[in-house]
């Protein structure tokens, strides 16, 4: 059922993302940056969820997007440090947005207190 309930709520982000040519993996890195501020790319990778193996192309694909900037990392010669570029800025708020809309749609079929209960059941199994 989890299964079912992730897929319905990942194609609800599909296809409002559509219209901004991002996909929901794109509009977490996004979201991630904007509420955290720069990062490594391999802190970035952990924060997404992300095999450190595919991060690098998330990276390239949103860089050649014009929606992020990677520059040197001042204390890690090794490392790069992914930030947000001013349209990343701006792409966040109807990120922001949409990912909201997506889960009004995604969860339209619960009552509010269904809601609540469900969000506060999937913080405790997801944050555990």
């Amino acid at each position: 059922m989890l299964r079912r309930a992730y897929h319905r709520a990942k194609g609800n982000t599909t296809r409002l993302l559509k219209d901004l040519g991002i996909t929901p993996m794109q509009a977490a890195t996004v979201m991630t940056l904007h509420r955290r501020g720069p990062l490594s790319q391999a802190d970035l990778g952990r924060a997404i969820g992300m095999e450190p193996a595919n991060v690098h192309g998330l990276v390239a694909r949103l860089r050649k997007q014009l929606l992020i900037d990677v520059e040197p990392h001042p204390t890690d010669q090794r490392q790069v440090r992914v930030t947000l570029s001013p349209l990343g800025e701006r792409q966040a708020g109807a990120i922001a947005e949409l990912s909201l809309q997506s889960a009004t749609d995604t969860l339209a079929p619960l009552t509010p207190a269904e809601r609540d209960q469900l969000m506060e059941l999937l913080g405790r199994i997801a944050l555990d």
